[in-house]
């Protein structure tokens, strides 16, 4: 499958969407993290590309605050993330700085810190942030590429703009916060 994406101010280049294949190289029609972006971050100079192309929704539906969204107002997200790339042992977000963007892991591997004490490792599928883009407080661990790392951001301010022009997008993802909270409470304390 193929898709275009901005490349320039006017210019727009076509992509190949590679498709996840069965063992037998047989498409599955299923469409990976790596086929949605990772094309897409390769034709696009410099690191930063802003709207992530057909596959976009479909990647932002994966993530559980999005789950309850129709696939049009997956689509207006989608416009408004960009493709950002970090170098190896780039720090991506810091611990105790302003929240101000949401992110998904495309490609690459990443370390969640607290303090100088690692806690987690995050890899293609994660992400990180949402509640930077509910509330833009203060992030409570710094999240640290281990190796080249691609990822799909969504500032808080885009986010914003998307919710006060689509304030029904707000019903979908309260929902789904709710929901979220309520499988916490509700799962026992160790």
């Amino acid at each position: 499958m193929a898709f275009s994406v901005a490349v320039g101010r006017d210019r727009k280049r076509t992509v190949w969407n590679d498709v996840a294949g069965d063992r037998m190289g047989k498409p599955t029609g299923k469409v990976t993290l790596s086929s949605i972006v990772g094309g897409t971050v390769s034709e696009v100079t410099p690191a930063r590309h802003r709207g992530l192309g057909r596959g976009g929704p479909a990647l932002l539906k994966r993530v559980p605050l999005f789950a309850n969204l129709s696939a049009r107002h997956l689509r207006k997200l989608a416009s408004r993330c960009e493709v950002v790339r970090y170098p190896a042992n780039r720090t991506v977000v810091g611990q105790g700085a302003r929240g101000d963007s949401f992110f998904v892991i495309a490609d690459g591997t990443a370390t969640v810190k607290k303090g100088t004490r690692s806690i987690g490792t995050l890899g293609p599928g994660d992400f990180f942030g949402e509640m930077a883009l509910l509330d833009g407080r203060p992030r409570s661990a710094s999240v640290v590429a281990t190796e080249p790392l691609v990822t799909v951001r969504l500032t808080r301010s885009e986010f914003s703009k998307a919710i006060d022009d689509n304030p029904e997008m707000a019903r979908g993802i309260m929902a789904a916060h709710a929901a979220r909270i309520r499988r916490l409470e509700a799962t026992p304390a160790h």
